[in-house]
């Protein structure tokens, strides 16, 4: 009887060592996770600060370049216009102006928009770790754009900054402006040929055409995008 009693006392007080034991095992396991989610929580909040200062840094570029094309299409549509007038008037025009107008035709127009840091996001898998659903989705609608417009921009590339209907008409140091262009044979040779006057006809649609897109479309979503990431960026305490 005494013996069966002191291994029943052994065997309680075993069995509740044990239970200790794997409760304390449970929560060391718990909190240690605990800690690690929290260090990994904010490695990826700095990580998502990181990216989205440097995707501010490249869309406030995109704008800013966005800008100077918008100013580039709107100077050869008016200079198409300026010399379609001048081939009907043959009125000359100041030296200045001439010159000045057949720059903005061949004037290259290559836009270079900033997309590494999206690619960066989207090939390593890091997209989901920009939290704003709201702005993630502004995000992949911009780039989308931005991959349309760079597509079509290739198209139509040597349409839009050089082309042979026009600049063929300028001798080699015209075209490098080391020489004064010659007004007078140049409207005439403009004159002569139909073709190169249905291609400043065509640059003229074809710069309205850019013009509006990245003025109306292109311009108000990286304005737009550029804003949703400086709130964002505002939210976290950073300016």
């Amino acid at each position: 009887m005494f013996v069966r009693r002191l291994f029943s006392r052994i065997s309680r007080k075993s069995v509740s060592s044990i239970f200790i034991e794997l409760f304390l095992i449970i929560v060391g396991v718990l909190s240690a996770l605990a800690v690690e989610n929290y260090r990994q929580s904010i490695l990826e909040q700095n990580m998502e600060v990181d990216y989205l200062i440097a995707l501010r840094k490249a869309v406030r570029a995109d704008t800013a370049m966005l800008n100077r094309d918008i100013q580039k299409y709107f100077k050869k549509q008016k200079a198409c216009k300026t010399f379609l007038e001048l081939i009907e008037s043959g009125k000359p025009l100041d030296q200045e102006e001439f010159e000045m107008s057949a720059e903005a035709i061949i004037m290259n127009v290559d836009p270079f928009y900033n997309t590494a840091i999206f690619e960066d996001l989207k090939t390593s898998g890091h997209l989901q770790i920009i939290s704003n659903e709201d702005l993630r989705n502004a995000m992949m609608e911009y780039y989308i754009l931005v991959d349309h417009l760079s597509e079509v921009h290739i198209q139509n590339l040597f349409e839009i900054s050089y082309n042979p209907f026009f600049t063929d008409l300028l001798t080699f140091r015209e075209y490098a402006f080391e020489d004064e262009l010659n007004q007078s044979g140049i409207v005439a040779q403009l004159k002569e040929r139909k073709d190169s006057q249905l291609y400043l006809k065509r640059l003229q649609k074809r710069s309205y055409t850019f013009y509006s897109t990245l003025l109306f479309n292109s311009l108000p979503r990286s304005q737009n995008l550029l804003e949703e990431i400086d709130q964002e960026l505002v939210k976290r305490g950073i300016e």
